[in-house]
């Protein structure tokens, strides 16, 4: 699309302005300083009851700085949305000085003093299932020093061995200052300044937040470009922000409306977000930016045995990013398309044999080595997943991302030939990806960039290309294999007919294997907009209602949710709803639906916060009603315990806890106490689950009690008798 513009506009490049303002960029109002694990966009899914271990950088970064003594670490999480809060310290259990494990780029070295603070935090096991924003304090001699990151943190009971994430990719906030041909303004406008009521800002943006809040995934991952980036170098966007940089406003906004954001979110850097404005806007490099807001260029991350690699495929030297003013039609860097430089292979259309087994990894260096052994030290993983923005085959071993594909069609071939001249693409290190993925066992790589559906496996790609076929697919050794998955945009890309609209991917995963990705077969991405014709033409101006939505309405006594589903597939759905806490017995009921954990917020008596999951069929509705109880539950619950299913002895001190329990009264079991000690001294409440992990006491070797108690959802709740467990523990040599 940028291609297009060069072509409408001309090739005259313009005298970069000087730019004068100190006071303008990101490095003068960074959004990560201290705290640099987690971040916003690289957040911890973390188990009640666990450990987290959080870095605390007190030189924010700057590694000339003199390395600082710091004592005193506190840590508390506050959740991150909602009309009522929760707030609980995070006990710190020690501090040590080490290096990142977080941050590849800034791993130890022989020439820099690169240490930073390991802060270990308990993560309370009373602590309600939420997203949560995490805040970091200590002292350097009497100098206080704090950081926030919001977001950063989710507390969960377990890993799911079954579970599901979102991808969305180029988002792509922009203000109407930006024109080309196949820019639209159908559902979006300008950044809200809670002034001018036509501000509505990135409506379509926000409606996918709303559908992804309401369906509840287990976290999302972005895989580049949030912004545009390429219009001004400086511009005068009114107040409240008055004179910054393109980037500034852009990727600002974009923060502002993800805040609404209730799921984890795990960000990749596309193209659009990494550029460098060289001599205009800030002189700030975007890579340098990107550590500001969201956290490293590139890195992994786990969500419980399953491995994710969070690659930079823009992996271009700062003079290669450069923006130049092309007379004033836009900003165009010298390179944007995939690259992975260090030792992999040069440029060149298509795949062969030959040049597959001519790589050598011994060679490769800097990101590319990274990644080669970030994915060896994760054999042991159920599976690895490999995230960037430009994909590697796409389309059929073309590499046409990375800058070598004509494609079919005029318009295709003009753009290739003019990215050919300028010499936009060419990008190293391509075939390496994609033999690493394959020598290493990664079962998925998903991406962005060109705003379309793409699927390729093996069996698609063999019938589809014959003789012409080359496996990248295969692991080695066997065992399964690669697959490829390019999803379209969550911005609109037309305001007429077309067969791309905006969507997302909505990916599952049980027991190691992919089980789905696509709404429609072949490839076609789950949308967001109700009426969108998927695999058809679609017009796009006509798409103004969300796929799925909820409306909540006050009830006598309670609350009714109603969920209305056009898609093709039944959706789960969640909601969080306050209520009046009750008395004398009574208790919430619920139909069409199941309570999750129910909690009172921080400082607001009075109230409850009830967690409400939920499913609409396919093309219908459901209805969710909660209402007080008719009769009050004077009645205590009862139940058991076992340790590691009733198992004699144990070796570990960590063990596992199942229950059974019942309640009579009606009201249902919502919360236990577990202890070690019969006095239940520092135990509390938390949510009733049928099985959880338990650390014993360790020790000399002796029979190991477990004493719980049960309590049913009654406003108060009624306690049942305390039951008991015993094992024998023999300290394993």
């Amino acid at each position: 699309m940028v291609l297009c513009v060069l072509l409408a506009g001309g090739i005259a490049i313009a005298v970069l302005p000087v730019w004068i303002n100190p006071h303008i960029g990101v490095q003068n109002d960074p959004h990560i300083t201290k705290l640099i694990y987690p971040t916003f966009g690289n957040p911890a899914i973390a188990l009640k009851g666990s450990n987290l271990v959080v870095e605390f950088d007190p030189r924010e970064q700057d590694f000339t700085d003199q390395f600082e003594a710091v004592s005193g670490f506190k840590a508390r999480a506050k959740t991150s949305n909602g009309a009522m809060s929760v707030t609980e310290s995070l006990p710190v259990v020690s501090a040590s000085i080490g290096y990142t494990s977080r941050w590849p780029e800034y791993a130890q070295t022989k020439s820099e003093d690169r240490r930073i603070y390991l802060v270990t935090v308990s993560i309370p096991r009373d602590l309600p299932r939420d997203l949560y924003d995490l805040t970091v304090e200590a002292n350097s001699g009497n100098v206080p020093l704090s950081d926030t990151q919001p977001h950063a943190l989710e507390a969960v009971d377990s890993y799911k061995d079954n579970f599901t994430f979102v991808q969305l990719t180029d988002i792509h906030v922009w203000g109407p200052e930006i024109e080309y041909p196949s820019c639209t303004y159908h559902e979006r406008s300008g950044r809200p300044n809670g002034q001018d009521p036509n501000r509505k800002g990135a409506v379509y943006y926000q409606k996918a937040i709303d559908q992804i809040n309401l369906t509840r995934p287990d976290f999302i991952v972005m895989s580049g470009d949030c912004i545009f980036g390429q219009r001004y170098f400086v511009q005068d966007n009114g107040p409240p922000w008055g004179e910054t940089t393109e980037y500034q406003y852009e990727m600002q906004w974009f923060y502002q409306e993800t805040m609404r954001l209730d799921v984890p979110i795990f960000m990749v850097m596309g193209n659009h977000d990494s550029y460098n404005e060289g001599h205009g806007g800030a002189h700030e490099d975007w890579f340098a930016n990107w550590r500001k807001f969201y956290g490293p260029v590139y890195h992994g991350f786990d969500y419980g045995d399953y491995h994710f690699v969070a690659a930079n495929s823009q992996d271009w030297l700062a003079n290669q990013r450069r923006l130049v003013d092309w007379e004033g039609v836009l900003l165009q860097p010298g390179k944007y398309k995939g690259n992975l430089t260090s030792g992999g292979d040069k440029a060149e259309k298509g795949i062969t044999a030959e040049r597959m087994a001519a790589l050598d990894e011994s060679k490769y260096k800097g990101e590319l080595a990274w990644i080669r052994d970030d994915l060896k030290a994760h054999q042991a993983s159920k599976m690895r997943v490999m995230v960037m923005h430009h994909d590697p085959y796409k389309a059929d071993g073309s590499g046409e991302m990375w800058g070598e594909a004509a494609g079919n069609g005029l318009m295709a071939k003009l753009k290739y030939g003019l990215s050919k001249v300028l010499g936009m693409g060419d990008g190293q290190g391509r075939l390496a990806m994609m033999k690493l993925m394959q020598d290493y066992r990664v079962g998925l790589e998903i991406s962005g960039h060109d705003h379309s559906d793409y699927v390729a496996t093996k069996a698609m790609a063999e019938s589809q290309l014959g003789d012409n076929f080359e496996d990248v697919f295969s692991w080695k050794g066997g065992g399964g294999e690669v697959m490829y998955v390019n999803t379209t945009s969550t911005q609109f890309q037309t305001g007429g007919e077309s067969d791309k609209y905006p969507g997302y991917r909505r990916i599952n995963i049980d027991r190691g294997k992919v089980v789905s990705f696509n709404y429609k077969e072949p490839k076609w991405s789950y949308p967001w907009y109700a009426g969108t014709n998927v695999a058809g033409i679609t017009n796009q101006a006509e798409l103004t209602q969300p796929a799925i939505a909820q409306t909540s309405t006050d009830q006598p006594g309670g609350r009714k949710l109603e969920i209305n589903n056009t898609l093709d597939v039944p959706m789960p759905t969640y909601a969080e709803v306050t209520l009046p806490a009750l008395s004398g017995g009574f208790f919430y009921t619920l139909s069409g639906g199941a309570f999750g954990e129910s909690y009172a917020p921080t400082g607001k008596p009075g109230n409850m916060v009830y967690q409400v999951m939920s499913q609409a069929p396919a093309h219908g509705s459901a209805a969710v009603s909660i209402q007080k109880s008719a009769s009050p539950d004077k009645l205590a619950p009862a139940g058991n315990v076992s340790i590691n299913g009733g198992a004699p002895s144990t070796t570990a001190t960590t063990v596992g806890l199942s229950f059974s329990a019942s309640d009579a009264g009606g009201a249902g079991v919502s919360a236990m106490m577990i202890s070690n000690t019969s006095d239940f001294k520092g135990a509390a409440w938390e949510p009733y689950r049928t099985g959880t992990a338990w650390n014993l006491p360790g020790g000399a070797a002796g029979v190991r009690t477990v004493y719980v108690k049960l309590r049913d959802a009654a406003m108060p709740g009624n306690e049942s008798q305390v039951v008991k467990a015993s094992i024998n523990y023999v300290p394993g040599k």
